[in-house]
């Protein structure tokens, strides 16, 4: 609805949560703000929209410390390998390419990698059955939903998949197994094979916690192993520090400040509150006394301070598979 000219609008991943159909009107109404003279620069993974846009800028080549690099920058027809065509007034000089550019995008868009479609798929070993499913727009549906298989959920946004799933699914499932819950479950004549799962898990997009003190060290559970091994330090013994000392949510050794959050909240009347790091710990959460505790050459803001990689390589390296371990869950699935 926007009737701005001459902007340039910012779109972070908006095709996110779209089905194919309605990826295409996204597209449409993105062409419809250039063709009023604005640019639109768009983050984005989805193949139609890349394909759509009028130049690509490719960073890389990989993530985290194999990225960071400008891999391409061109039109689409340069990124499958057409060579390049000089604009009128363009200083960019043409070279002719053979082949598509060496870059993971462009060798996903060229063929020459693809997402392997399954040679066999598993077989459901039970079912669990829905029967006159009547939330909100589902339409007293009967569905049968199989177990341990890799089961997708289809369809048009607003079509019901997430009523389905969340509030008749999941809500009578929980409730099936005795858990408390403020919610009642999705509108339903019955489900039947509850008893052929133990546990049900909802893993959504909600933020785990709404605290700014949360990290992911909290969330997998190694910031108490974190906390002890820099308790063992002869310079922490010597010091009488425990590993209280070395948390930032509570203890003698966080930064007095900030209480540990390593940045001050300034709340502005009219707008969104605004951020500032703390002038006292310089962003690093604890005490001076704290940080010149070393444990292999690192202090507890620098173990912090690591990616996912690279304190897997560190923890492993030291032996402590404690800590290693659990990190590696989100190397696995690509947030090392």
């Amino acid at each position: 609805g926007a009737s701005l000219v001459n902007t340039l609008f910012v779109l972070d991943e908006p095709s996110i949560g779209l089905h194919p159909r309605d990826t295409s009107r996204l597209i449409r109404v993105m062409k419809q703000l250039r063709d009023k003279g604005n640019t639109l620069l768009v983050v984005e993974h989805d193949e139609a929209v890349i394909r759509a846009a009028d130049n690509l800028i490719e960073l890389g080549p990989g993530r985290g410390d194999a990225g960071g690099g400008l891999v391409f920058n061109g039109p689409l027809s340069e990124m499958l390998g057409a060579p390049p065509t000089a604009s009128a007034g363009s200083k960019r000089k043409a070279k002719p390419l053979s082949t598509a550019p060496d870059t993971l995008t462009a060798a996903y868009l060229t063929g020459r990698k693809s997402i392997p479609v399954p040679a066999k798929r598993r077989k459901p070993r039970a079912f669990i059955s829905i029967q006159g499913a009547s939330e909100h727009n589902l339409r007293g549906i009967d569905v049968e939903i199989p177990l341990g298989v890799l089961v997708c959920i289809t369809g048009v946004s607003g079509s019901g998949k997430s009523t389905l799933v969340h509030d008749v699914l999941f809500g009578n499932l929980r409730a099936a197994k005795g858990e408390n819950t403020d919610e009642l479950p999705g509108a339903c004549k019955r489900i039947l094979g509850a008893h052929k799962v133990e546990q049900v898990v909802m893993v959504d997009q909600s933020p785990l916690s709404r605290t700014p003190r949360s990290t992911p060290a909290l969330y997998l559970g190694v910031f108490d192993g974190i906390r002890e091994v820099f308790a063992g330090t002869p310079d922490a013994v010597t010091q009488g520090l425990t590993a209280s000392a070395f948390s930032f949510n509570s203890g003698a050794g966080r930064c007095e400040r900030c209480g540990g959050n390593g940045f001050e909240k300034i709340e502005m009347q009219f707008l969104s509150d605004v951020f500032i790091r703390c002038p006292e710990c310089e962003g690093k959460r604890y005490q001076a006394h704290i940080l010149e505790i070393r444990w292999n050459g690192k202090s507890i803001h620098d173990v912090l301070e690591l990616t996912v990689t690279a304190a897997i390589r560190f923890f492993t390296d030291l032996g402590e598979d404690r800590i290693a371990g659990p990190l590696a869950v989100l190397e696995e699935v690509g947030l090392g």
